[in-house]
């Protein structure tokens, strides 16, 4: 049977049809620009802050170092008029949960228990425990507490302007006694059961309030929105993630890729690096996420490794493939030889690992990567 070139013309539509339906499309893929628009309103910017508070009674502040020792030294007052001291920031975002009581934020651990919290309130906590020792041995005819307030009076002396004479002289020779206090008597060194420190610490009680606050992109007048905490990571054997939740929030969430990322694909990282705000003058009056671009370099069963531009207040941010969906969380940056950051060098975790650590809040239980 012969064909006429009508039917031959025909004939080579209908197949050029056939197979440009069994050729894969991108699967909703959407251009950076289109993207990107949307995106800039879903990365929040997170502040973790610190608040120290004594006895129940006074809040406390790191105003000064002891001259000899050079330690801390903690004022008190019954007025918070200083709020939260901010210990560390970087990127979180709200992820598509099956849960529809509050939103959920993704970040890293290490922004959210940045070691600086817990420095700082060790730090106070010796402090105030060796000052309850000190009060002890040097109480006289006077009760402990009654003692122990004196010396708060003295160590507020610390912010008293213009400070001079005998009142120096006093105040300096009481925070350098109660430093010298903690290192003869209460110290790992001096007291390496930490039976001692422990109950002058608890005598001293000071307590640590910590605060998480998001900021969404835009002015920076716009109130924060405070959230807690709902899981964090407890060691290095889980991936460094943080999930903070947020009740009657209804922000438009990100969802995970369904598809596996691979080597070679084009991705952008989505955050908030402090490099941004020394180039733009402008950056202490709104927040705004920066967008760098890249390609995935590596894909291992808990890390995506790419090289899109990451740095400092990347932690925690999303990577986000051309279906602007989330293929990884940012967690580390590489390090040279000599500690200098490799900017296009990072890692990020997977979306397996993520949902294995909290998988009741994506309707099933994750399998382990």
């Amino acid at each position: 049977m012969q064909f006429s070139s009508t039917h031959k013309s025909l004939a080579l539509l209908l197949a050029t049809l056939s197979l440009m339906t069994c050729v894969p499309s991108p699967a909703f893929a959407q251009t950076w620009e289109k993207l990107d628009k949307r995106l800039k309103s879903q990365v929040f910017h997170l502040n973790v802050g610190l608040k120290l508070r004594l006895k129940d009674q006074y809040w406390c502040y790191v105003s000064d170092l002891s001259p000899r020792f050079k330690f801390p030294v903690y004022s008190t007052q019954k007025e918070d008029t200083k709020g939260f001291q901010v210990m560390g920031f970087g990127t979180a975002f709200p992820i598509k949960t099956a849960a529809r009581d509050k939103t959920y934020f993704v970040t890293n651990r290490h922004v959210a228990s940045t070691p600086d919290l817990e420095t700082v309130s060790a730090e106070c906590e010796r402090f105030f425990a060796a000052t309850r020792l000190y009060a002890e041995q040097t109480a006289f005819l006077k009760s402990h507490d009654d003692r122990f307030n004196e010396l708060l009076q003295t160590i507020n002396l610390c912010v008293k302007p213009g400070l001079q004479g005998g009142e120096k002289q006093n105040y300096q020779n009481t925070v350098d006694s109660i430093w010298d206090t903690y290192e003869k008597n209460l110290s790992v060194r001096a007291d390496p059961t930490r039976v001692k420190f422990t109950k002058y610490a608890a005598l001293a009680k000071v307590e640590a309030q910590v605060g998480y606050f998001l900021h969404a992109p835009g002015p920076v007048t716009k109130p924060s929105i405070e959230a807690t905490m709902y899981k964090l990571a407890k060691d290095k054997d889980q991936p460094d993630l943080a999930i903070l939740s947020v009740p009657g929030l209804t922000p438009v969430p990100l969802e995970f890729d369904t598809i596996l990322p691979s080597e070679g694909q084009e991705i952008q990282v989505v955050g908030y690096p402090v490099a941004s705000d020394q180039i733009d003058s402008d950056s202490g009056k709104y927040y705004a996420p920066t967008f760098t671009s890249g390609r995935i370099s590596r894909v291992t069963p808990r890390m995506v490794q790419v090289d899109a531009p990451i740095t400092t207040g990347n932690s925690g941010g999303p990577v986000v493939s051309l279906r602007g969906k989330v293929v990884g969380v940012v967690a580390m940056r590489a390090l040279s030889a000599r500690g200098g950051e490799l900017s296009n060098f990072a890692g990020a975790i997977t979306v397996p690992s993520v949902q294995a650590f909290a998988p009741e809040l994506f309707g099933k239980v994750a399998a382990k990567p």
